[in-house]
Parts: C-alpha cells; sequence; structure tokens
C-alpha cells in the first residue's frame, strides 16, 4: 500500500514548519555592551549588511548619543562616537567598536556627530554623518556653531578604522548674514543599477534636497532639488520597490521625551529626485505639504516612531530599523536626553505602498523576526493579517452648536477674541464659525502661492 501526498498539501507542511522553527523577537531590540549590560540609545539607526563576510552578517549604526548609564567622563555622561553593533540574525546584537574614538577634523571638539549611513562604494566602506559645528576653516562664518555640514569617511572594514575625508561633502549652507545656516543633517545614500549614486540631506531648517554624488563618493555634483519642504521633515531614508521610489521621512520633535510626536510619513516618486507624492497625490516638498503616515504611534508604551533605516533579510523580505520611546522610562537621563531604542517591524508593500507592522504601529509583542538566508520570504514570513475592523462607530457625544452659547462641558484653554468666533446662528449656517490665520505661502519669482 502506497502513501500518496499532493504538492499543495506538502507545500502547506513545509510552510507550517517553516513558520515553526522561526526565530522571534520582541521589541526593543537587545544591543548587548562588552559588558553585558544593554545599550540604552540607539537613535537615528542605520543598518549595512556585510556582502563579503563568509555568513550573514549585518552591522547596525547609532547616532552619536551616551548608551549606558554607568559610563561617565569628567564631563559627565560619556557620549559615544557613533557606536557600531554586528549581528548574524538581525534580532540579538553584539557592540563592536565606535567609528571614532575622538571627533575627526573638520568637527569642532564639541560637535555631535549624528545620523551615520553606512554605504558599500568603490570596493570601500564609506560612513556619512552629520557635522553639527564645523571648525573655521571650513566655516563661511568663523566662531559660529551653527554651521552644521555633511562628512564622511572611509575604510576596508564595517568597523573601520575609518580615514576621514580631508574635505566635506556638504559644505555649511548659508540661511541669512551671520551665524544662520540651514540645518545640514541626516545624510542618507541611495545607489542605482547604473551605479550612479544620490545623496539626500537636510532637515527641518530650510527642507530636505537631493544631489548626485561625484564618482568617488566624497563631493557632490549638479544642482540640488528640494525633496521636503522647511520645516516639516527630517531623517530621510529612500529606497527603491517596483518602478518607484519611497520617501520615508520623520516629523516633529524627535526628542521630547514622553511628550515626543514624532511619526513616520512615506511618499514615492518615479525617478529619485522626485516630485515625492504620497496617496492623495500631494507633494511633500509643497508648501500645502503631502506625506502619507506609515508609522504612527498605536496606544502601546512605544511613542515617537521614526528616522528609520528599511533593508532586506535574506529571504528578501523587507524590515525597518527606527528608533522609539517608551513611554514608561522615556528618558536615560531627564530632562535633556530622551531614551531612545532601535525597533524592528517588517515591511509589506499593498497597493504599491509600504504597510509597517500590518499597520498596526510600533509592535509591542512577540513576531517571527526576519530571515538570515536566502529563502521564499513569502513562505517562510505570512503577511500579517490587518488590524481588525470595526463595524460600527458609535460617537461618545454629538454637538451641533446650536445654541447661542457654547455648552457647560466645553471650556477655552485660551479664550480668542469676542468677534473671532460665533455659534447657532450668528454663525452663518449655524454651527461654529472661528476666523482663522492666513495661510502658508511660497513666492516665486513669478506669482505667489497659498
Amino acid at each position: 500500500m502506497s502513501a500518496r501526498i499532493s504538492l499543495s498539501a506538502l507545500l502547506a507542511a513545509l510552510a507550517t514548519t517553516a513558520s515553526a522553527e522561526a526565530p522571534t523577537y520582541k521589541n526593543p531590540l537587545n544591543l548587548r555592551l562588552p559588558g553585558g549590560e544593554l545599550a540604552q540609545n540607539c537613535a537615528d539607526p542605520a543598518i549595512l549588511r556585510d556582502r563579503q563576510a563568509d555568513k550573514p552578517t549585518w552591522y547596525l549604526y547609532c547616532t552619536t548619543d551616551p548608551v549606558s548609564r554607568k559610563e561617565k567622563d569628567a564631563k559627565g555622561w560619556r557620549f559615544r562616537l557613533m557606536p557600531i553593533y554586528r549581528s548574524h540574525d538581525l534580532i540579538d546584537w553584539t557592540f563592536v567598536t565606535d567609528a571614532f574614538s575622538e571627533r575627526p577634523a573638520p568637527a569642532t571638539a564639541t560637535a555631535g556627530l549624528w545620523a551615520p549611513e553606512p554605504v558599500y562604494l568603490n570596493g570601500r566602506y564609506y560612513l556619512y554623518y552629520t557635522i553639527t559645528d564645523v571648525d573655521d576653516a571650513h566655516s563661511p562664518e568663523p566662531g559660529c556653531d551653527a554651521d552644521s555640514a555633511i562628512g564622511v569617511a572611509t575604510s576596508a572594514s564595517p568597523v573601520g578604522p575609518w580615514q576621514p575625508a580631508p574635505g566635506l561633502v556638504v559644505a555649511p549652507r548659508r540661511a541669512a548674514p551671520g551665524c544662520k545656516f540651514h540645518w545640514t543633517y541626516d545624510p542618507d545614500v541611495l545607489t542605482q543599477e547604473d551605479g550612479r549614486h544620490y545623496l539626500y540631506y537636510g532637515s527641518y531648517g530650510g527642507g530636505m534636497f537631493v544631489q548626485r554624488l561625484a564618482s568617488d563618493g566624497l563631493a557632490l555634483a549638479g544642482a540640488p532639488t528640494r525633496v521636503g519642504t522647511t520645516w516639516r521633515y527630517e531623517g530621510a531614508e529612500v529606497v527603491k520597490h517596483g518602478g518607484h521610489y519611497y520617501l520615508f521621512a520623520s516629523a516633529t520633535n524627535c526628542c521630547a521625551g514622553p511628550l515626543t510626536g514624532y511619526a513616520l510619513y512615506v511618499g514615492r516618486a518615479t525617478r529619485p529626485e522626485g516630485p515625492f507624492l504620497d496617496r492623495h497625490g500631494i507633494d511633500m516638498a509643497a508648501a500645502r505639504v503631502g506625506g502619507t503616515p506609515v508609522l504612527p504611534q498605536s496606544g502601546n508604551r512605544w511613542i515617537g516612531p521614526g528616522h528609520n533605516t528599511v533593508f532586506q533579510d535574506g529571504a528578501g523580505q523587507w524590515w525597518t530599523i527606527y528608533h522609539a520611546v517608551d513611554r514608561n522610562e522615556p528618558y536615560f537621563a531627564a530632562p535633556d536626553l530622551t531614551r531612545r531604542l532601535a525597533m524592528l517591524d517588517r515591511v509589506d508593500w499593498v497597493d504599491g505602498w509600504p504597510v509597517v507592522a500590518g499597520g498596526r504601529g510600533p509592535s509591542d509583542t512577540k513576531l517571527p523576526g526576519p530571515s538570515a538566508v536566502a529563502g521564499d520570504a513569502a513562505t517562510l514570513r505570512p503577511p500579517l493579517d490587518p488590524p481588525a475592523a470595526v463595524d460600527k462607530a458609535r460617537p461618545l457625544w454629538r454637538e451641533t452648536f446650536a445654541g447661542t452659547r457654547l455648552a457647560p462641558a466645553w471650556q477655552w484653554l485660551r479664550r480668542p477674541p469676542a468677534g473671532d468666533w460665533k455659534v447657532g446662528k450668528g454663525a452663518g449656517k449655524g454651527g461654529l464659525a472661528w476666523r482663522t490665520g492666513r495661510a502658508t505661502c511660497m513666492a516665486t519669482s513669478t506669482r505667489r502661492r497659498c
């Protein structure tokens, strides 16, 4: 008697086995320091896969911050200069080294080294980073401490030693006379299949831009193009999926402890220079700004998710690592140092748009982890189900503002002048009428658009 099994049943069994054996993880990621302590900070995370390693190996780079409550120096907390961690499974990470032991020229002795961006170019490893204050020899305004720039260092290894380039990739950019400069922060490199490289940079002060990188990766070529409007976005992360380029960018204050409102948005374009449009077709560089929410707060303990890196695991499944704040322990050291931990969630592509963690926001439960080795990503990691739909919304109360006065339940926090608001019939067609301020306008050489 012979037993038969259908191909579909066999594939189902294999999928069940693969899913059962898949590694799991729960946020935050474990970044282990040499003494066994878990790191308390990994802001602005960036990831690099070492294609030259014998087995799957990834490196995680974090912005300059204290990482241990045990580490102090003569000035107080010890700020590690862009710490680097290694992992073979994308879940457990081990500290390797700091990118630098001292701040490299042309950074001043007190400059911040932020938002590292590691890439492999021209047979070497490049590490781009923000310098918040350059020395007088590289500044248009000697003595100024707000002249930020983008620097780069190169190495034969993902962990260094790093040799800083003598010049700047992006020099300080004036916003006005004196010590007033645009925020030249948060580098991100996109490499095209044809070998062309693009550098995204900028932040709230002045907006975000993209520009071609020279073939040596040490300077810019061509003219900059704005991709993010002023005072809206920072932390650009651009990846290509299908026929589109996707710009992930973060908005609001990253570092306000439990009041952090940081969140992640996305737009897409058909070319690296944009324009990056959201689901409604609105440009992320427009004065009336676009941007589709992709990782908002969800009501669990994780707040302020953002400044992410997007990548594929060994099986080809997409993921993002970002930082977020635990509202139960928001500070590394209150009130100045917000505790920003490294978080991991998968990215699915639905109707041409990224969906992070099944649309649930930052995850806080045990989930199947990434795959370090090649395989069928759809089989190894089934897509997450979307959040359950609500059958029927039930309002807690209704308010029509039909009377001549506000109901007793309403209280003013800042009462406007009496002539600036009306209720009931005095509001015209009824309801509440309120005088608002003028819209933000954008002037060009030929027109004024609001």
